[in-house]
């Protein structure tokens, strides 16, 4: 990898942290040159703006969101096994979740407040994820209208789970939804 390239990456991980951790409004280019040690200059070099740095770090996030689902399609052959690996994000991310809530769910909301453009790229993320978990429920077998409607209430039960960990910072809470998630997913597949 190039001296450059390597640069590029070293800015959109961190940002992605302090956007993650901070927020993207509370996150300056003062604590991203802070983090990485790097000039204002090399920062400002590689993006014009906090908002170039946004926009890397959400291509960044979603290719990261995509190469998991193909993984997860290559390695796992049954569809609700795939789905459950899809609730188990809820346990592997669970110190994160708790502390900053879901690193997708708490950037889309904060931008759809004040951001309407940044919003709407963001918004790549959820429907990567929506897309997927549609193609899982047309291989059940679901229609077309019927495996959107699943994949968004897989989305909108998972959301819900991560907002109400988050804010009761309650990790109790947070498995025992997740094994009822799991177990619903098992009944919505069968039906």
């Amino acid at each position: 990898m190039k001296q450059g390239d390597k640069t590029k990456q070293l800015i959109l991980s961190t940002a992605n942290q302090l956007f993650y951790q901070q927020g993207f409004a509370k996150t300056s280019l003062n604590d991203i040159v802070k983090l990485t040690g790097l000039s204002k200059g090399n920062i400002t070099y590689h993006f014009k703006s906090k908002k170039d740095i946004l926009f890397g770090v959400v291509k960044m996030r979603n290719t990261d969101i995509k190469n998991r689902l193909d993984s997860w399609n290559n390695e796992i052959s049954v569809v609700p096994d795939r789905l459950e690996r899809f609730c188990d994000i809820l346990m592997v991310e669970q110190e994160n979740l708790i502390k900053y809530g879901c690193p997708m769910g708490t950037l889309i909301g904060e931008l759809s407040k004040n951001e309407p453009e940044l919003y709407e790229m963001s918004l790549q993320m959820l429907d990567t994820f929506r897309h997927w978990l549609k193609q899982q429920f047309k291989q059940l077998g679901f229609s077309n209208n019927k495996a959107e409607e699943n994949s968004l209430e897989l989305l909108s039960r998972a959301q819900g789970i991560s907002a109400i960990a988050h804010l009761t910072k309650d990790a109790e809470f947070l498995k025992s939804a997740t094994t009822k998630f799991k177990s619903y997913i098992h009944v919505i597949a069968q039906s």
